[in-house]
């Protein structure tokens, strides 16, 4: 009998994990590939997604019955359907579904209950799930949202850095900058800034946390600015659960597992309001998102069955 089994994908900022499943949830095998968020690039992510599901398909030897991918910068970009229809052309045709990183999270981290998962990793998201229906907070990219995440970590502490520059006032986040970029005044970080990728961007967070952790105020301020955004995109979308409100709160991505602090500023002010929230830090596969996937919203172009 053909092994039959189902892929997938998380494609974020920084790279693209791919992992076959089969139908009684064994993993396969996996692969790993180049950064996948489409909005920044949309024709370089596709094509790293596509190659590094093909790279998997290489090495099993059985009959893919689906794909589903969870992408970064997909709401951003919009049109889940083409995107889906896109990647399926370059894998053979293969049956796909594309949404949201953070969807395929909320399956993984939820395994199918009622909840919420929260991602801050290179972007943020709220995404809550209640009979069903799901609730969405947050989201929108480094430009108009966020909150919480490395890249708005770093923004804030740049902004905060080039303030006190401006004013000629002591900030650690100044000699933090100059020495990063490794240039000699502040006021030459700037160009250097906007030649940087989201993920590179996001990246320089932990330096700012770092020196949070060691007292600085500064650096402190940003974090703790940061972690008060997180926790209202949180509690908007606990207060949009109907009654009884379930309290399961899984936390992934970079910022929430590293960033101590962070996390529990966040957790407090969330349970000052909600004391009954239940937090855990979720280390799974989010590819393991797509045994939990209920949807029939894939787009066939192959005689699969439906199974």
């Amino acid at each position: 009998m053909t092994l039959k089994y189902q892929i997938g994908v998380d494609a974020g900022g920084t790279h693209s994990t791919a992992i076959a499943y089969d139908l009684n949830g064994k993993e396969l095998g996996r692969a790993e590939g180049g950064p996948g968020q489409i909005n920044a690039d949309y024709e370089g992510g596709i094509n790293n997604i596509a190659d590094t599901v093909n790279e998997l398909l290489d090495k099993i030897d059985g009959d893919c019955m689906r794909v589903l991918v969870g992408i970064a910068g997909l709401s951003v970009v919009g049109n889940a359907p083409e995107v889906a229809a896109t990647i399926s052309s370059r894998i053979n045709n293969l049956p796909t579904r594309a949404i949201t990183d953070s969807l395929l999270a909320l399956y993984s981290g939820l395994e199918g209950e009622d909840g919420a998962l929260v991602i801050a990793g290179t972007g943020s998201v709220f995404n809550g799930l209640q009979d069903g229906h799901l609730i969405a907070v947050g989201g929108y990219g480094n430009i108009l949202g966020d909150e919480g995440s490395g890249y708005a970590i770093a923004k804030s502490a740049m902004q905060s850095a080039l303030l006190s520059w401006d004013k000629r006032e002591d900030n650690a986040l100044i000699p933090m900058f100059t020495k990063f970029f490794n240039v000699e005044h502040m006021d030459e970080c700037n160009a250097k800034f906007y030649k940087m990728t989201n993920s590179e961007v996001a990246g320089m967070a932990v330096h700012v946390a770092k020196l949070a952790d060691q007292g600085d105020p500064d650096a402190s301020a940003v974090i703790k600015e940061q972690a008060h955004l997180l926790a209202r995109d949180i509690i908007i979308g606990l207060d949009r659960y109907e009654d009884p409100k379930p309290m399961k709160i899984a936390l992934t991505g970079s910022v929430l597992a590293n960033n101590e602090m962070l996390r529990n500023l966040m957790e407090d002010e969330v349970k000052s309001k909600y004391p009954k929230a239940e937090f855990s830090v979720s280390n799974g596969e989010n590819a393991r998102g797509v045994m939990f996937d209920k949807s029939k919203d894939y787009r066939y172009f192959t005689n699969h069955e439906d199974y």
